[in-house]
């Protein structure tokens, strides 16, 4: 399954230099830019003091971060003890300062600083466990999972981002890393914040930097996953998750015990004014049903020989948070060939919507080629949106690129011949000392694979093209060691048939993982395992939960459904401390002016005024808006810390609304109100109306608010109509200097101009004698449009640290250093020589420079430019070209295109290699020219250029030109069947002239004699310089001998319509005939004549003919008996042929005149020596094998 993580923002840091030296912008908590030395300072100041008040609970770290299974302590409810404090297990922090702009950009860290356990006594920590009903102030009970939640960041911190790393590695397959969390982010809308909203970003890092997948949310009040709060901070709205969000990424691509960095980010906005933090619970433990992305997964097809309609199943899932639901709104199922071409598209699938689950069905005309083809399936679902008011809120699409290793449909040799069918097979093993790797005896699957094995070789290969072209099998079967993995199978019948399916090895690992509240304050706590098929706790119990009453060591033995035993450990430690309490809030309504605090957890005392006084009431009613403290204590005599409540006074929702804005400079907008109400204001209260639409809009801000038929007043929601229709402007600046006072100069024509945000307009583009601060830069034309804020920061000049960019040096590049602070001229060297050129070039670091920029006598602060970066020559390639055999001769061939790295570079092990089908492709990356499948790659054309990039540790690329040219493979020109005369020879020759003959009995000339019947093979050879083109034939040997005939059926007694039927036996294929020249191959004569034959059976293979005799007998129908020498007797013609025959001759009236010997002369007409008269007589004949014949003839005298 493929997951596409789905975020509200990508942001996608690039390559520039940033001078740590350029002026930073600064707000305060009122997100007011500020550029007074003596603020800026204060709050630098302030920044230093938190990042050493958080140092406090690392004094005593010596050691690098251990590395923890993926899961573990994913509830943050393990500590340990350092020094004094106890801090989370698993998990440091660090804080940063990213330059502008900020947005979602992350600076590479080592976090070091130790996250304690939850303290309401430690302010400014950026980092903390909190309890899991903790009370914030915008989302009220967090409602976390067990005790305790992480936070990350915090509202009033100075520094801007906290960002937390825990190093993890995986041992049981797992594709996804999965947590659950909870955001608070301001959303300013405000051009100045552009790219730098605050953030909450997390992100799965390899130890060398390199980001495996990522996700970064901003707020935004238009996305339907967040809540607005009902008060704004700073001027600027609140935005959280009022509900748990399901975080998926995606980690399939690490191998099992790679050690990893998982890393959650909080971060402020990138000038400081604005917050945001977030809550984050239960890695490995989705315990929510929203969230940002959705899934869809291919069912392993694994078709060999398929019969149609073949049907492309798989499930989905929809994403959906804050209450937004989607659905389906596209699925489109691709088909690809052997070249990764796409030979067919359906978005019309069967979706059951309740189970979640599609269907494809593809018919024998939706693929080209059902004799020899291969073919593999992808599918891409779309969704919609069903709350249409919901603009800020999108959904990515989500893919799957395959449905199985292998081919997913294959039509590999389907013939009569070859039908014998295969199955995907499993080997599961437990891994027994965690190396993530352990032996199998892939013979064990060979009852999986096929259910039949009579007359079938079984080979064993890492990979497909090794076992289609029946290479460099697995040596050892029986033991042989892997990690997961999918292993390819050859199942041989013989020569021509054969077929490939998998075996999936799978090697587990399983950790086991503790959840629950580690504190026993309350007298017990209820410990949970993780899911497994038998569970044995340390302290007898044998279910999946135990409940524990004392501190100490407790562990669990976790045997899964394969046998696979893990085993889970945590302490809990002596706490004196009482566990946060529950409560129930209630704030005041429009109608009543009090709230009420409930106490739901168990108590014996509860305190309302952070333990002033103490009562055994669970309620306090009537409470007057304020802040509360409230703790509690238990039997036990433990004592939680303070849970502070604030009541505050009653605030209506925010109206739901849309709007127009101009679409051209002079338009006017409209905004229409769509929650319903009594009444409504577009100007914040001052005047009401029952009309819910506001037309004819000038630019300007509208603050909207309802009322109800109550009085109760909503909220306002602001709505901004904007005519900034116009360009930023361009306009050329001075900073203040030795006392000359900064001037700002518009350099685009308008009719008006302003550097107060537009409060202020004069007709002069030149605004002179200014002095330091924060300008914010309009224009307007006749028609009253502006242009969007533009803002200058105007500093003393000798105030100012020398501002510079240093393009780096990298991959056949020289770096390069510019002073960007204007000025006269110029110094590289502190001030020790001068120039008027602002740029150094062709500098090969590192090395560190001391820039200055002078104007008049007066002089930029000193900075240090360090251009660590070196030139980094290009890898060395060389283009290769190579013959390709084509080993079926069909004008395609597979070839794994990493067998040539090595004719393309020296060293090819310390090496990226990536396959391009054209030069462009491969110089800008382009995915559709990328060759994906590159170990299967297809190669069809007779000559064919691959474009590889070559990438070196440093990440510097060449390319080289890789040309193949498929050559045909020897062309075998023998029969599939010679036929072998019993005791003789056949002699078999191949006629075509090759480079070498390898007979299968041994014989290595183009022609061998043959005296045994059997199948045999011809390996041909043909060399092409150091490229070896073979081919394979086999041939039958088939026995054939001359016919035996067992039994001639005949069928008489007709003058031309007899019949004879020829039985014969044999080792050959024969063919029937009556004259030894013209045969059949029915073995049935019809419409003959009576009288004498010889009938001949010859072997068709040429191995003899034999013959024997056959009578048709027949009678006369009159005879005279007149002396006269002709008809003067009457006889059955042919019966001497049956020495057995006898006949008998009767008159009309049934009297016996006469009977006859089968070699008698026939009868003379007489009775007792007398004549007869002429008449009819009636005669019957008895055959030797018992059958009787009747019939009559005349006598004529």
């Amino acid at each position: 399954m493929k997951y596409f993580i789905i975020t509200l923002l990508f942001c996608l840091i690039g390559s520039e230099s940033y001078s740590q030296f350029t002026p930073r912008k600064f707000e305060n908590n009122q997100g007011r830019i500020i550029v007074d030395s003596v603020e800026i300072s204060n709050i630098l100041s302030k920044r230093k003091y938190e990042i050493e008040y958080n140092k406090n609970f690392s004094k005593n770290t010596i050691l690098a971060q251990n590395s923890y299974h993926l899961c573990r302590n994913g509830g943050f409810e393990e500590f340990e003890l350092n020094g004094t404090v106890y801090t989370i297990l698993g998990f440091e922090y660090s804080i940063t300062n990213p330059l502008n702009p900020t947005e979602c950009r992350t600076l590479q860290t080592d976090s070091d600083l130790k996250i304690p356990q939850y303290n309401p006594n430690f302010l400014n920590v950026m980092s903390t466990s909190v309890p899991s009903n903790y009370i914030d102030e915008f989302i009220g009970n967090i409602n976390g999972f067990d005790q305790y939640v992480l936070k990350v960041n915090h509202k009033n911190s100075y520094n801007t981002s906290s960002v937390i790393q825990g190093k993890r590695f995986k041992t049981n397959n797992e594709n996804l890393f999965k947590f659950n969390y909870k955001a608070v982010l301001q959303s300013i809308n405000e051009p100045g914040h552009d790219n730098e909203q605050p953030f909450f970003k997390v992100r799965i890092l390899k130890n060398n930097g390199t980001v495996v997948s990522e996700f970064c949310l901003i707020g935004d009040p238009n996305n339907c996953i967040f809540t607005q709060a009902p008060t704004l901070a700073g001027g600027s709205i609140v935005l959280y998750n009022s509900n748990w969000q399901s975080g998926i990424l995606d980690i399939s691509g690490l191998d099992n015990n790679e050690e990893f960095i998982v890393e959650f980010i909080g971060s402020r906005c990138g000038l400081g004014g604005h917050f945001g933090y977030v809550y984050i619970d239960d890695i490995c433990l989705l315990q929510s049903s929203e969230n940002l992305q959705g899934s869809i997964e291919l069912n392993p097809l694994y078709k060999v020989c398929p019969t149609f309609p073949i049907s492309v199943c798989g499930t989905f899932t929809l994403p959906n948070s804050g209450g937004i639901s989607s659905s389906v709104a596209s699925i489109t199922l691709n088909v690809l060939n052997e070249n990764n071409s796409v030979v067919y598209t359906n978005s019309n699938p069967t979706i059951n919507l309740v189970n979640q689950t599609f269907c494809f069905d593809l018919v024998a005309t939706n693929l080209p080629n059902i004799t020899t083809g291969n073919y593999n399936v992808n599918v891409t679902i779309n969704f919609t949106i069903s709350d249409t008011n919901c603009d800020g809120t999108s959904f990515n699409s989500a893919f799957d690129d395959d449905a199985n290793p292998g081919w997913d449909i294959t039509f590999l040799n389907c013939n009569a011949t070859c039908d014998f069918t295969v199955t995907p097979a499993t080997l599961t093993s437990c891994d027994g000392n965690n190396d993530g790797k352990d032996f199998f005896n892939l013979e064990l699957a060979n009852s999986q694979l096929t259910s039949d094995s009579t007359g079938i070789t079984f080979t064993y290969h890492s990979n497909y093209n090794g076992a289609f072209a029946n290479t460099n099998p697995i040596a050892t079967p029986t033991a042989y060691e892997s990690y997961t993995a999918f292993i390819f199978v050859r199942l041989t019948k013989d020569a021509t048939c054969f077929k490939i399916i998998t075996i999936q090895l799978n090697v587990r690992n399983p950790q086991a993982t503790i959840s629950g509240i580690l504190n026993v304050c309350s007298g017990s706590t209820v410990l949970t395992a993780s899911s497994g098929g038998s569970y044995l706790w340390s302290n007898g119990a044998t279910t999946q939960s135990t409940t524990v009453t004392s501190t100490g060591s407790y562990s669990v033995s976790v045997t899964d459904s394969f046998g696979c035993n893990s085993v889970a450990t945590i302490s809990i430690l002596p706490n004196q401390t009482a566990v946060l309490p529950d409560l129930l809030i209630t704030q005041p309504t429009c109608s009543t002016s009090t709230g009420s605090i409930t106490v739901t957890s168990s108590a014996s005392q509860i305190s309302y005024d952070g333990g002033l006084t103490w009562s055994t009431n669970p309620q306090a009613n009537n409470l007057s808006v304020g802040t509360y403290s409230v703790r509690i204590r238990t039997a036990a005599g433990c004592e939680s810390f303070n849970s502070t409540v604030n009541i505050v006074p009653f605030f209506n929702t925010y109206p739901s609304l849309n709007f127009e804005q101009p679409t051209i400079c002079g338009d006017l907008g409209t905004i229409t109100i769509t929650s319903s109400a009594s009444e409504y204001s577009f100007d914040d209260g001052a005047t009401w109306t029952t009309n819910n639409v506001l037309t004819n809009a000038i630019p300007g801000n509208y603050f909207i608010r309802t009322k109800d038929s109550q009085g109760c007043i909503s909220n306002p929601n602001l709505v901004i109509i904007y005519a900034e229709f116009l360009n930023n402007p361009d306009y050329i600046f001075n900073h203040p200097y030795c006392g000359t006072l900064g001037s700002i100069i518009f350099t685009t024509e308008a009719a008006e101009y302003s550097i107060d945000a537009g409060a202020n307009w004069q007709t002069s583009n030149e605004f002179l004698n200014l002095d330091i601060g924060s300008y914010v830069l309009k224009i307007k034309n006749d028609l009253g449009c502006t242009s969007p804020n533009d803002y200058v920061y105007l500093y003393n000049f000798e105030d100012t640290y020398t501002a510079f960019v240093i393009d780096h040096a990298g991959c056949n590049k020289y770096a390069t250093l510019t002073i960007t602070t204007f000025g006269e001229e110029y110094s590289f060297d502190g001030g020790a020589t001068w120039t008027t050129n602002n740029t150094i070039t062709n500098i090969n670091g590192p090395l560190i420079f001391q820039v200055i920029a002078k104007k008049d006598n007066c002089f930029s602060i000193q900075s240090s430019a360090n251009v660590y970066s070196s030139f980094l020559p290009l890898p060395i390639v060389t283009d290769f070209n190579s013959l390709v055999c084509d080993n079926f001769n069909n004008g395609t061939e597979n070839i794994d295109l990493s067998q040539f790295n090595s004719q393309l570079t020296l060293d090819p092990s310390i090496m990226n290699f990536n396959y391009f089908t054209t030069l462009n492709g491969a110089m800008s990356n382009n995915f559709s020219d990328y060759i994906a499948n590159y170990t299967a790659y297809n190669l069809t054309s007779t000559e064919t250029s691959i474009y590889v990039k070559i990438i070196d540790s440093n990440s510097c690329f060449s390319i080289a030109k890789l040309d193949l040219t498929l050559i045909l493979s020897p062309i075998i020109n023998l029969e599939p069947l010679y036929y072998l005369c019993e005791d003789r020879t056949v002699t078999v020759t191949c006629n075509s002239v090759h480079d070498g003959y390898s007979w299968s009995t041994g014989e290595t000339t183009n022609s061998i004699v043959i005296n045994q019947p059997g199948i045999y093979t011809l390996t041909t050879t043909e060399f092409h310089g150091q490229i070896v083109c073979s081919s394979t034939q086999s041939f039958d040997i088939v026995l054939s001998n001359p016919a035996t005939i067992t039994y001639i059926e005949t069928k008489d007694w007709t003058t031309s319509e007899n019949i004879i039927q020829i039985d014969a036996t044999g080792l050959g294929n024969y063919e029937y005939s009556l004259d030894d020249i013209n045969f059949q191959d029915s073995n049935l004569f019809t419409n003959l004549l009576s009288g004498e034959y010889t009938v001949f059976v010859r072997d068709k293979n040429g191995c003899g003919t034999v013959d024997q005799e056959v009578f048709l007998l027949m009678y006369p129908l009159f005879f005279t008996p007149n002396g006269d020498g002709y008809n003067d007797k009457w006889k059955i013609k042919f019966s001497e042929t049956e020495p057995n025959l006898t006949v008998k001759i009767f008159d009309r009236h049934g009297k016996f005149i006469k009977q006859l010997g089968a070699n008698s002369e026939g009868w003379d007409g007489t009775f007792l020596g007398r004549d007869l008269p002429s008449s009819d007589y009636w005669f019957v004949v008895t055959r030797q094998n018992g059958t009787e014949y009747r019939g009559h003839f005349s006598l004529k005298r």
